[in-house]
Parts: structure tokens; sequence; C-alpha cells
């Protein structure tokens, strides 16, 4: 006689549950898409912003580059990849910071890098190979408190007093320092390094770091951050 009434009790007890779960995954649903929304009009913004203001000053040889005189700031990566071969994104950078150096377009060259550990030490892998492809060593800057692009480009006008720069990397990465140079009203073109050809995943991956990098420009910007170094100013060779 007991039976029926858990028995009649049971199912509502399992749409009860299951009306629950499902306003529950509409929840999760809905705060996934919100999350979606706000971080590609983050990335829509950073990017529209980059292109207005890099696009008509980052150039493919230094011949295209209208600057005289002006002072070449490279920035930094890791020598090699995790396998040990030569990381095509340093051997690119460094090929264009030599073309730069010839065609008579900069004084002198910032190499600026990341510096934090003993063993590792990017501004000096730069120089050292710089001065292999005929960059006069005399000519060449150690920027060791580089950490990211933001640190590199502010202490280039705030420690080395540089006020007009040519930034040399790949394509993606200089329009974003060239931004950085413009908000910080420093006259600045841009050089674009060659990238030798990597995997579709490779280009993923970049493409993806490139948007989060963007978007960290953006609050550095606007919230007038500094960099984690400073120090007494350093001058540049004459």
């Amino acid at each position: 006689m007991n039976s029926t009434p858990q028995q009649t009790r049971r199912p509502g007890f399992i749409v009860k549950g299951l009306l629950c779960l499902r306003k529950v995954l509409r929840f999760l649903v809905g705060i996934v898409l919100l999350i979606i929304a706000i971080g590609s009009i983050c990335v829509l913004v950073a990017d529209g912003w980059t292109y207005c203001c890099s696009m008509a000053n980052c150039h493919d040889t230094p011949a295209d580059c209208k600057g005289e005189k002006a002072v070449g700031l490279v920035l930094g990566c890791s020598k090699y990849l995790a396998r040990g071969q030569l990381n095509y994104y340093f051997e690119g950078r460094m090929e264009a910071a030599a073309e730069l150096w010839k065609s008579g377009k900069v004084r002198c060259i910032i190499v600026s890098g990341d510096n934090r550990e003993k063993y590792y030490n990017e501004p000096a892998d730069m120089e050292a190979y710089l001065v292999k492809l005929g960059v006069p060593r005399e000519k060449i800057v150690r920027d060791h408190a580089g950490l990211c692009t933001y640190d590199s480009v502010y202490r280039a006008k705030h420690i080395f007093g540089a006020d007009k720069l040519i930034i040399v990397s790949q394509a993606g990465h200089v329009a974003r320092a060239v931004t950085i140079a413009d908000y910080l009203d420093i006259e600045a073109e841009g050089l674009n390094a060659p990238l030798r050809p990597i995997t579709q995943s490779s280009y993923l991956k970049a493409w993806v770091r490139e948007r989060g990098a963007r978007i960290k420009m953006v609050y550095d910007l606007l919230s007038q951050n500094q960099p984690q170094h400073l120090g007494s100013p350093i001058p540049l060779p004459q």
C-alpha cells in the first residue's frame, strides 16, 4: 500500500532535477557566450587601434623607411627553439636589422630583450649575431630589461633618449610596437622581418598569442603602466 506514493513522487523529483539542470546549463552557456562576446570586442578594438596607428608606418625593406639617422630597436626573442635549432624569428630579425644598418637609415641599434636568468641573455645573443652580420659592435647597445614589447619601447625613449625609432620584428609584432611608440609620442616606423614558412598550427598559436598581447597593450597604454625596471639614463653612441 505504501509503495504507490513513492513511485509517484520519484518521477516528479527527476523532472524537477532535470529542469534545474537545464537552468544551470543555460546559465553556463550564457556566461560562456558573454565571455566570447567581450573577448571578441576587445580583440576588434585592439586590432583596429593597431591597424590605424601602424598601417602606413610598417615597411618590408629598409629602403621603404622614410626616417634618416634614427635609432634601430630590435625586439628580442630566444635564439634557439625547444629542440635546439636556430629560431627562425630570431634569425629573421637579425638579418633585417643588419640590412637596416647597412642601408644607413640608423645611427645605432638597441637590442632589447630578456636577461632575468644568469644563463639566458637575449641582448648578448642578438649583439653577437649582428656583429657576425657586419654591424660594428660599438654601434650596438644592449637593453637587458626589455622584458616585454611595452618595456622595450618605453625604455628606448625614457632610458636611452631615442625619440626617433625604426623598430625591427615580424609583421604583426612590429605593428603593435609601432602603436605603442605612437601613443608614447615617439616618431617610429617598423621594419617587417622575414618569417620562414611555419606550420598551420604554429601560425594559429602565434595569431592567438598576438591577439592576447594586443589586448594587454591596450591595458598598458590606457593605465599608463611603467616598465618593471627603469634606472638611470644611458647615452647612445653618436
